[in-house]
């Protein structure tokens, strides 16, 4: 990859998935740092360590599952309802504005024509400092997906593959 951005034939260096761990050892390796993470991240799990790292290194922070995989208890929760009826917005609006607002990059899924819509009508609002400090509080360290290093975290999933192995 590096060959390849040297020679002009990719502008970005990207990765996914990758924690501290995984990029201080391409720190150590590595001539030319990623300008870009995409990593798990929603008001539950907004990744603030890594976050910081990827600041302080200049490695851009995109949101994979930026929705909580459009968990309903997320697109449900009775904070982010209470803001986004004060803005006359959904929650998912919300949630996106919120990510917008922290300086992380966004691409939301959708095949859905209305909520692609919806997804694009998040720069006419403002969330406030206070907002800000009450989504920030969702934060249960609750993932969605599979932990990077491999390690399955859905509790169910985990006691079945314990039947299996």
């Amino acid at each position: 990859m590096e060959e390849l951005y040297e020679e002009g034939k990719i502008k970005v260096i990207g990765v996914a998935n990758f924690e501290i761990q995984h990029l201080e050892e391409l720190r150590q390796h590595a001539k030319i740092l990623p300008m870009i993470n995409q990593i798990e991240t929603h008001p539950e799990f907004p990744q603030n360590e890594l976050r910081a790292y990827m600041d302080k290194h200049q490695i851009l922070h995109e949101a994979w599952g930026p929705l909580g995989q459009g968990n309903k208890v997320l697109l449900q929760h009775p904070v982010l309802k209470e803001i986004a009826d004060h803005h006359h917005k959904t929650v998912a609006q919300v949630i996106l504005r919120w990510h917008l607002e922290r300086g992380v990059v966004l691409i939301p899924k959708s095949s859905n024509p209305k909520r692609i819509r919806e997804n694009s009508e998040i720069f006419d609002f403002e969330l406030s400092a206070e907002e800000m400090e009450k989504i920030s509080r969702l934060n249960s360290g609750k993932r969605y997906s599979i932990q990077p290093t491999g390690y399955i975290v859905n509790p169910i999933f985990n006691a079945l593959m314990k039947l299996f192995i």
